[in-house]
């Protein structure tokens, strides 16, 4: 009988420490996540390192005794997660622990993130988000949520968006006044990005122009991405404006391998887009490039948010506070000058 009341006795003390540890650990406080700092690791012609240091705040209360921790995050670009990994039974001993966790993004979720991008008006926001969960004295205590978010904005499109006056010259006779050019993206899907790019041309000779043909060719740091017929043929009348039509489509198949050069060019990229048009006058076919349609735009991201400051983009937070970088107008000026000059040269020959 003794020995029943004194284990009975026993049972309720472990009891006691038990819950009093367990309403120790639940009042005390929960592990903060203090910090998340992402960089590129390793990047090959298939996948992607995302590189991550989480910095893990403990309570007073469980910087003893040998907490562990599972940690697993998430990567997602536009809502599409293109990155998962995590890392389980890391010793939290101590006030601040520092935990490195690296994994992987297959480069072919490019193409689908490309699409949202430029569905999304060329808008892309990154966010990486870890799960902490730390085991102490037979309790799994979940760390305060933490996000980290970073907004990153293109425009890829803007040298097209002018009505600066030029001119198409051809053996040293004006053939088009261009009094204006536009272009927009159609809408991109995984496997083709789809532009539209439009003139308002006048053909201020009295004969007519025939365009027999229209061409183009995108590329992405020197890479072809894309390249084909731009437009049916069509006559530009003599003393007539109209707009004159071309289409271009950069194939998303070939985005992986541009990525790979994005990054390693510390996400640094030049989007170059040529068309060219083979013109029937004085009974020859000249093909010329369209020098009015044609523009090399530089760009820059900061898609982990590393920089302090980026070129040809606008980076937000969270609370939606942004900071708005110089365009490339100039840059832009710059190729449509050599092309023209390129054009000048194959025009005296």
């Amino acid at each position: 009988m003794v020995r029943r009341r004194t284990g009975a006795v026993v049972l309720l003390v472990v009891s006691l420490i038990v819950a009093t540890v367990a309403y120790g650990v639940l009042t005390v406080g929960r592990p903060q996540v203090e910090s998340v700092d992402n960089d590129w690791g390793t990047v090959t012609a298939d996948r992607t390192e995302v590189e991550t240091q989480l910095t893990v705040d403990n309570p007073l209360l469980l910087r003893v005794g040998g907490p562990a921790a599972d940690i697993s995050y998430t990567v997602s670009m536009n809502d599409i997660e293109v990155a998962t990994g995590e890392k389980n039974g890391i010793n939290l001993d101590g006030e601040e622990k520092t935990v490195a966790v690296s994994t992987w993004l297959d480069n072919d979720e490019i193409p689908e993130w490309w699409a949202s991008h430029v569905n999304r008006n060329e808008t892309t926001t990154v966010r990486v988000e870890p799960d902490v969960v730390v085991n102490y004295a037979g309790i799994r205590l979940p760390a305060t949520e933490w996000t980290r978010a970073q907004t990153v904005h293109t425009n890829l499109l803007e040298p097209l968006e002018t009505n600066e006056s030029q001119r198409l010259q051809v053996a040293g006779q004006t053939l088009l006044v261009v009094d204006e050019t536009n272009a927009q993206w159609g809408t991109a899907t995984a496997t083709r990005t789809p532009i539209s790019a439009s003139a308002t041309v006048t053909n201020p000779t009295p004969v007519p122009v025939p365009i027999t043909e229209l061409r183009y060719t995108v590329r992405l740091n020197g890479i072809v991405v894309g390249e084909g017929i731009a437009g049916q043929q069509t006559v530009l009348r003599p003393n007539n404006t109209r707009t004159l039509e071309a289409s271009a489509a950069i194939n998303n198949s070939k985005l992986d391998e541009w990525w790979v050069t994005h990054l390693r060019n510390d996400e640094r990229s030049t989007l170059t887009v040529e068309f060219t048009a083979t013109l029937a006058y004085g009974g020859v076919q000249r093909t010329v490039p369209l020098e009015f349609l044609s523009y090399e735009q530089p760009f820059e991201t900061d898609l982990l948010g590393q920089k302090n400051e980026s070129t040809n983009e606008s980076v937000s937070d969270e609370t939606g506070q942004e900071q708005e970088q110089p365009s490339s107008q100039r840059q832009s000026q710059r190729m449509r000058d050599a092309i023209a000059a390129r054009s000048s040269d194959e025009n005296r020959r």
